[in-house]
């Protein structure tokens, strides 16, 4: 089995700079471009999804289906409420920075824990992961055999791409070394050693990889997402 997660092209937040969560913020051109750029790229590379489970907000669901529009076939795109991003309350549409300045104590000690939204109405950190992981496990629960010849795709968002990918590879830690650009995609294989399932994060790829892999432009190569470079 073939798994694809992958992150939303660049938002209108995105391009903001500022903190959505919840926010509906819709895919820029670039965003689009992004998207499209990945669909081909998926396509040159033979990659037949049966469906793609993607997070309901604009974003993400948009850049799911144009990936989904230069498949061959087209696979169904699947909305999935437990895959949307982090509930961040009131510190939506705010900058980074202004989120420091309101809530300078509110930051978690480990570093990598971000903030506890819930200071500002939204949700705690093992919460998110808790509300990712079950959306995923029953996900992976309804594709039965793990090593069956089959592909499928995630569209979401860089805070859920951390607990996303512990509960697909059953991972320790939580996964907060990683950063994730606009419309990258990690490729994990579940393989057959020796008679037991491994489970193998075999590709991090971002869209300028893939730009260079095309012999394509990198869409918004002159863009910055100062949310994404600071917590994700």
């Amino acid at each position: 089995m073939r798994i694809y997660v992958i992150r939303h092209g660049l938002s209108e937040g995105n391009a903001a700079g500022v903190i959505q969560g919840f926010a509906d913020s819709p895919l820029t051109d670039i965003g689009r471009s992004q998207a499209k750029l990945l669909g081909r790229y998926l396509l040159r590379e033979n990659v037949s999804a049966e469906a793609i489970y993607s997070s309901p907000l604009k974003r993400a669901f948009e850049t799911a289906e144009i990936i989904a529009d230069e498949l061959d076939p087209i696979p169904a795109v699947r909305p999935v409420r437990g895959l949307m991003e982090v509930d961040v309350g009131t510190l939506s549409g705010m900058s980074i920075e202004d989120a420091h300045a309101r809530y300078p104590n509110g930051w978690s000690g480990d570093i990598n824990k971000w903030l506890d939204f819930r200071i500002a109405g939204g949700e705690d950190f093992d919460g998110f992961f808790a509300r990712v992981r079950e959306a995923a496990d029953e996900i992976i629960e309804s594709w039965g055999d793990p090593l069956a010849d089959r592909t499928f795709l995630f569209v979401t968002h860089a805070g859920v791409m951390r607990p996303l990918l512990k509960s697909l590879l059953i991972g320790e830690g939580d996964f907060m070394y990683f950063t994730f650009g606009n419309c990258c995609h990690v490729k994990i294989e579940y393989r057959d050693i020796q008679g037991g399932v491994r489970r193998v994060l075999s590709e991090l790829i971002r869209i300028e990889r893939v730009a260079g892999l095309m012999r394509d432009k990198v869409p918004g190569s002159d863009i910055e997402d100062p949310v994404s470079r600071k917590m994700g």
